[in-house]
């Protein structure tokens, strides 16, 4: 049985806060000081690789997080291992953290290792997202052509947040262009980007019919 985040407190520095509900936690981590660590290293492309995949594909700065806190309850689709929904729990949203395959369940993650989740993921497709209507949707770094870019087919709530590349190594999300409107947007760090793809979080508010 894998350890809870409460448990474990090597290696990663210490944790607060229960995976079972969705209550407040302390932020307590070593991701950016790792990734700060490994930036110049000869051997960076393979830390960058394992840091991706224990904490995120992404690093969440505050500014990102200030502009997802402020869209009220969230939503994560693909949360892999739940660090950008720990990291907003953090800061007090309520947000529910959905996967196909959380890290620490019984299914093979493609994109991370087995690992304790960051805080509660629950297992589940895009097809849930029919019972989230009333939440702002987080997807971050969706897989290219993975099942991800059909999740507005099963979302009809007003507001889509979306941490992505433009399709280059990210999935395109069907129907956005079509049926939201971009608000916002904002450049943000990818630990594996394509050369010349900025990473960006961008908000989209559904157009009126």
């Amino acid at each position: 049985m894998p350890l809870s985040r409460t448990e474990l407190k090597v290696g990663y520095g210490r944790f607060y806060g229960t995976k079972e509900d969705h209550s407040r936690v302390v932020s307590e981590d070593r991701f950016n000081e790792l990734l700060e660590a490994v930036k110049d290293s000869d051997q960076s492309g393979d830390a960058l690789t394992n840091l991706a995949q224990r904490y995120s594909y992404v690093f969440p700065d505050d500014r990102s997080l200030t502009m997802l806190a402020a869209l009220g309850s969230l939503v994560e689709m693909g949360a892999g291992t739940g660090y950008w929904s720990y990291r907003l729990r953090a800061i007090g949203v309520d947000i529910v953290a959905i996967d196909q395959a959380p890290p620490d369940g019984d299914r093979p993650n493609r994109y991370h290792a087995a690992t304790p989740t960051w805080t509660d993921v629950i297992a589940g497709d895009h097809t849930a997202l029919t019972a989230y209507s009333d939440r702002a949707l987080f997807l971050c770094w969706p897989p290219l052509f993975s099942t991800l870019g059909d999740s507005l087919t099963y979302y009809s709530g007003n507001i889509v947040a979306i941490i992505g590349d433009g399709g280059h190594r990210t999935a395109r999300l069907l129907g956005l262009n079509e049926a939201f409107s971009k608000v916002a947007m904002s450049p943000l760090r990818a630990l594996e980007p394509l050369p010349g793809a900025a990473a960006t979080l961008s908000i989209w508010r559904r157009s009126r019919q």
